[in-house]
């Protein structure tokens, strides 16, 4: 009972604090950036690139020919691609999330392993599908350390309304970015890629949605063999199969990212998740992001 009631008394006090933090919202995601020149993405086909996605196939989706170029290369991945539902699981023909989580990890690994080359670090961190916007702050301080480790550049999602866990590893790597460069430190450069997003009013794959403050996008054009490759990788998951026809392998985009307003919409018109019929809305989404903002002490640099 005591449990409960403490439960209780830590909503209704976080509640409180976001009634209060309303005008203080409005006021950061209202102000504009200073401006800035965002870097070249000149060397980054020959720089040491961390790749973190959200979930097992983003990888090879965004940057598998990237990988293949790259001094050096790791890659984290936050969820282990099974949602907590089991329908999802039933449905990609297995009796229940853990079994298809554990072949989504080895569908993974096969696709790293056609890359023949070491890829460090190569982690899974298994939050559950869905679920990572709820792990925003452990997600954060975790990924300092191996943001830290001589990487000169960080592969991510772009924030862009697709899919909640794109958006909250979006979040947690432009936010340990921040506590890298508060303790006096350069952290890599920030890099996304897009997966998709609803801006028109319709799903689009592949392209970014407009910022004012992103770099200039730039297309990776893939050669023949690594084209061949990167439809390798898209082989080895298995169980994602479909998912891969609305992609090229033909090019990959990336961009320097901007510095976004974690608290405000990612763009303006639809919101991709916002159709899914799921709890977890962009406003819910946000309110996530603005509680680990705080608890961070990043409401300055990331509101």
């Amino acid at each position: 009972m005591t449990s409960l009631i403490e439960r209780a008394i830590r909503r209704s006090k976080r509640a409180a604090q976001d009634l209060s933090d309303i005008q203080l919202r409005k006021q950061l995601t209202s102000r504009a950036r200073p401006d800035r020149a965002p870097p070249s993405l000149d060397d980054l086909s020959g720089g040491a690139v961390l790749v973190v996605v959200a979930h097992p196939d983003d990888e090879s989706i965004a940057a598998a020919g990237l990988m293949s170029r790259a001094q050096r290369v790791g890659v984290i991945c936050a969820s282990n691609g099974a949602p907590r539902k089991e329908s999802y699981a039933r449905k990609a023909g297995f009796d229940n999330w853990m079994a298809y989580a554990a072949a989504r990890r080895a569908e993974a690994l096969a696709a790293l392993g056609e890359l023949e080359r070491p890829v460090s670090p190569c982690e899974n961190l298994g939050i559950t599908d869905q679920e990572v916007s709820l792990n925003l702050v452990p997600l954060t301080r975790y990924l300092t350390q191996p943001l830290r480790s001589g990487f000169s550049h960080v592969v991510t999602h772009a924030y862009e309304g697709g899919h909640p866990d794109h958006d909250a590893v979006a979040f947690a790597v432009h936010a340990a970015c921040a506590l890298i460069g508060r303790a006096g430190e350069t952290p890599p450069t920030i890099v996304e890629a897009p997966l998709y997003h609803a801006a028109p009013g319709q799903f689009v794959h592949g392209e970014f949605a407009a910022h004012p403050d992103a770099g200039p996008a730039t297309a990776l054009q893939l050669t023949e063999a690594e084209q061949a490759l990167k439809r390798r990788m898209f082989d080895r998951h298995v169980t994602q199969s479909q998912v891969f026809d609305d992609f090229t392998v033909a090019s990959e985009p990336f961009r320097v990212a901007p510095r976004y307003h974690f608290a405000a919409p990612p763009h303006a018109g639809q919101i991709g998740y916002d159709t899914f019929g799921w709890v977890l809305t962009n406003k819910v989404w946000r309110r996530e992001a603005w509680r680990a903002m705080r608890e961070l002490d990043l409401l300055r640099e990331l509101a």
